[in-house]
């Protein structure tokens, strides 16, 4: 069966659409655009009109491809930056005005439990989703989630708390990071370790797209690691620049420019806190997770 879901992230608005078939997706189909959702909140935490409207748009443009691939169905969900906003409703009421979908704004719990479902292989994994409002881990095997978190950190969130344009800059919003993100690696540690810690999301993949000195995503960055050491470089490197200059480095999305050097923070001190050296990455995304669980459910 042809299925497809689009989730609306605190970044990115993404959809994926696949064949699926025992937990498998063949075939798949993505896209993606950059609706920078968090950052059209206002000071009272609502979306404001204009970013309401174009990611109303912007969804309403990756259902159609969704259709014209021949999807079944099509889920919608919302993470962070809309389970914050006070005027979701207008926002799910706009999209359903345009498109007919019906919008489900799902917790942090669940969006670390899809990304957990995404890569984990039935293996033991640490799988960690950095996003633009939120950042989940969660730790467990055989596809059995054991404990999960979503943390009210995240590269857009940062940005917003601690911008960084110099190098000292960077060591508070580090010094920040780790004070947030301490106690729940206390938490974890409790736990039966993981032998590998799998990294999610536009940051872990911009981190190993650095590395390779090209804009990579998906497949070409599947199994790509990125040490400690390397993301403090890129970090060292990137929070002397301006943004301008950052738009120019290899690897780098230019749309990402003002907000990558928060999202690596959060993979220096969670790669620090939970004990690993390196991370490995990966280009699957809870979107990935969403039609292989609803596919094993059926």
């Amino acid at each position: 069966m042809k299925r497809a879901a689009i989730a609306i992230g605190s970044n990115s608005t993404r959809m994926l659409a696949a064949e699926t078939e025992k937990g498998e997706l063949r075939n798949p189909i993505r896209g993606r655009e950059e609706t920078r959702l968090f950052l059209g909140l206002d000071e009272a935490g609502n979306i404001s009109p204009d970013k309401l409207e174009a990611t109303a748009q912007a969804v309403k443009r990756l259902h159609r491809a969704a259709i014209a691939y021949g999807a079944e169905s099509v889920d919608l969900f919302a993470t962070s930056a809309t389970r914050d906003a006070g005027n979701s409703a207008d926002f799910a009421a706009r999209i359903r005005e345009l498109t007919g979908l019906e919008l489900q704004i799902i917790s942090g719990e669940e969006e670390a439990r899809l990304a957990f479902m995404a890569v984990s292989e039935g293996k033991r994994r640490l799988v960690m989703d950095i996003g633009g409002g939120s950042t989940e881990w969660t730790i467990g095997e055989n596809n059995r989630v054991e404990w999960a978190v979503s943390m009210q950190l995240g590269a857009s969130r940062l940005l917003k708390m601690q911008p960084i344009s110099s190098p000292e800059d960077a060591k508070k919003a580090l010094a920040l990071c780790r004070e947030i993100m301490a106690p729940y690696a206390e938490r974890l540690s409790a736990l039966p370790p993981a032998p590998v810690m799998v990294g999610l999301g536009g940051s872990c993949t911009t981190a190993a797209a650095i590395t390779m000195g090209r804009e990579a995503h998906g497949e070409l960055v599947e199994g790509k690691t990125v040490t400690r050491r390397q993301a403090m470089e890129q970090l060292r490197l990137l929070s002397g620049m301006t943004i301008e200059e950052r738009m120019r480095v290899p690897g780098l999305p230019p749309a990402r420019a003002m907000h990558y050097p928060h999202g690596l923070c959060i993979l220096i001190i969670a790669l620090e806190l939970c004990g690993f050296d390196k991370i490995t990455i990966s280009g699957k995304i809870n979107l990935d997770g969403n039609l292989m669980n609803i596919d094993r459910e059926e």
